[in-house]
């Protein structure tokens, strides 16, 4: 193995109820081509068949660390949880209802992040399906430092399954803010405050748009959430009136958007990430 690639990278993957998805999230970890990954599976007290299906890999790949919490704590703690353990100097995140459709994701992220040491996290692009597995829309992130910056404020500029981030960096700022709704798009902000940011321009994950999924808590409050951000981060990032008027856009869009049919849904979003 190239002595650049090997860094230990920490997977991790929180589930609650997940057992019609977490198979196939699972198993596009283990076939990446980069291997020297340790694999954390929390499991945010279950009631389904997602232990029993977690269990049957445990036992066929020591890579896998799995935990499961007497009661469910919700999904931002145990992300929290779940940071105390890694032991990798990177972290990679996936939901219970996503896959990872690049073998080389892994690998093309920790070289990117190797040899750009100013930069804290990276991203791809990413196919959106729905709940039966159907394409509803494909778009790329912003690419660009500058690009992200630009937009974040009125935008999430990362799909949460795509990332890699430095381990250090975000301990240190003090991981997911269990209060807040929309954890991982206030930690992208928080985190662009110490380094910078990139997304690979390839369709490397694939995200499942589920309004009721345990990632997805309540839209229309996080919507409200985002507002909080664009506040508190202002001085930090550009373009806060325009982020500001975007916002109540979408809280008033919302209700409209949500009883839309999926194609539908999936047009509107690729067009809210170009805007």
């Amino acid at each position: 193995m190239d002595k650049n690639m090997s860094k230990l990278v920490s997977v991790l993957l929180p589930t609650y109820n997940g057992g019609k998805w977490i198979k196939e999230a699972i198993e596009s970890v283990l076939a990446q081509s980069f291997a020297d990954f340790e694999f954390i599976i929390i499991n945010d007290g279950s009631s389904d068949n997602s232990e029993e299906i977690i269990l049957d890999f445990v036992k066929s790949d020591n890579r896998i660390k799995y935990i499961k919490n007497s009661t469910n704590q919700g999904v931002q703690k145990t992300r929290n949880i779940a940071l105390e353990m890694v032991k990798g100097e990177y972290v990679a995140e996936i939901d219970q209802d996503d896959e990872w459709l690049d073998k080389d994701k892994l690998k093309k992220q920790i070289e990117f992040l190797e040899n750009n040491k100013d930069y804290v996290l990276v991203g791809t692009g990413v196919i959106v399906v729905n709940e039966e597995g159907i394409e509803i829309a494909r778009y790329l992130m912003p690419e660009t430092d500058l690009e992200i910056r630009k937009k974040i404020l009125r935008a999430n500029c990362f799909i949460h399954s795509s990332v890699l981030y430095r381990t250090k960096s975000v301990k240190d700022i003090g991981g997911y803010t269990v209060e807040k709704m929309s954890e991982d798009h206030d930690l992208w902000l928080r985190l662009g405050r110490v380094g910078k940011f990139m997304n690979l321009q390839e369709y490397a994950v694939q995200y499942c748009f589920s309004p009721k999924g345990y990632n997805s808590q309540d839209k229309f409050l996080r919507l409200k959430q985002n507002l909080l951000f664009v506040e508190e981060h202002k001085d930090f990032y550009p373009n806060y009136y325009l982020a500001t008027i975007l916002g109540w856009m979408k809280i008033c869009f919302y209700p409209v958007f949500s009883r839309m049919p999926s194609r539908l849904q999936g047009m509107f979003l690729k067009l809210h990430k170009k805007i």
